[in-house]
């Protein structure tokens, strides 16, 4: 029988399979390699404040081999420090004579190129990266009066948005189309959101309202209310409409903290005695214990993946930082000395 074309010998089947199974190999790298993009993976640095050189530093450290940096190392007090997107960059506030300003530094190259970033006489701090990185908003304080600022970046300019007395700032939402800030006290007490650019300002509660923190979708907001018998954990729509707990105790909530894939909030509760970090589903569902000390532990952050938590706990008579899984495994030390280091954020 003839055959439409020359049948291979063996040895070029066996060298068509070697290249057909290095090719399938290296598309099979590629998918791992975009999905691992595609999902993003935990920043290699956490940023956190440290005493351990006498004053207020802020300090780095690499999550994989544990090694610290201190990155401002100066006389001053520089505490708070916030990276920006991306984890090339990190924002934190400077104490000086008569207030404190708003500086940001490179992570990475030889010239760290520190920058003041905030502008006014007076303190600024409270700051927030915008979800792009190009603006920061802060707080500023000059004679008694609390507003907010957003200064774009690199040029510099700065745009007010609030003329009223406030006394906390909230992130940007997800999306970047609005800002959250808080009154506690007073006949304006309350949450606010307000498009970042200085117009359509909304007021979405009138109680004594705090901590507000976005769901990675920008549609919801949580935040702690004092609005009973305590603070609980409430939640709300982008509007202030259908406000609701999450929580409903004699106990205290703080320190909230919506994971980036929206599936779990953290926070620190004393319903054991002492402040634990917690985690539960949006709903108020699920709520589960995730540290169990004889001493307190609060701050919790989420790395960007949401795999994993980090948190500060009261350990040895000074605070540490530690790490674990998401689901309260896996708790390691990143911190072990006589100095308190608190603060976390990666």
């Amino acid at each position: 029988m003839q055959v439409p074309f020359p049948l291979p010998s063996a040895s070029k089947v066996n060298r068509s399979r070697r290249i057909a199974r290095w090719a399938i190999g290296c598309l099979a790298l590629a998918a791992s390699a975009a999905a691992i993009l595609a999902c993003g993976s935990d920043p290699p640095t956490l940023v956190f404040t440290s005493d351990r050189d006498g004053n207020l530093d802020i300090y780095s450290i690499n999550i994989e081999n544990l090694e610290e940096t201190n990155l401002t190392a100066s006389s001053r007090d520089e505490h708070l420090p916030r990276l920006a997107p991306g984890g090339r960059q990190v924002a934190f506030v400077t104490e000086r004579s008569g207030g404190s300003i708003i500086e940001t530094l490179k992570l990475f190259g030889e010239e760290r190129d520190r920058v003041r970033v905030s502008e006014g006489k007076g303190s600024q701090f409270d700051h927030r990266w915008s979800p792009d990185g190009t603006r920061i908003a802060y707080m500023a304080e000059t004679d008694g009066m609390r507003t907010v600022y957003t200064i774009s970046l690199p040029d510099g300019q700065a745009t007010r948005l609030t003329y009223i007395d406030i006394d906390e700032l909230g992130p940007w939402s997800p999306d970047g189309r609005l800002l959250l800030f808080a009154v506690h006290e007073g006949e304006a007490k309350g949450i606010y959101s307000r498009n970042p650019d200085g117009v359509n300002e909304m007021r979405l509660t009138s109680e004594t309202d705090s901590t507000p923190v976005w769901s990675p979708d920008s549609e919801r907001i949580a935040f702690i209310s004092n609005r009973g018998d305590g603070p609980e954990i409430y939640v709300m729509n982008i509007d202030g409409s259908d406000q609701r707990p999450l929580t409903n105790n004699e106990f205290t909530e703080s320190h909230l903290a919506w994971s980036p894939d929206g599936r779990r909030i953290a926070y620190a509760s004393d319903a054991d005695g002492n402040f634990e970090i917690y985690t539960m589903k949006p709903d108020g569902s699920d709520k589960a214990r995730l540290t169990n000390n004889s001493i307190r532990d609060e701050s919790p952050v989420w790395s960007a993946d949401s795999r994993r938590i980090a948190f500060v706990s009261h350990l040895d008579d000074d605070t540490e930082i530690v790490v674990m899984n998401r689901d309260g495994t896996g708790q390691q030390r990143l911190t072990n000395n006589d100095a308190n280091d608190f603060a976390p954020h990666w």
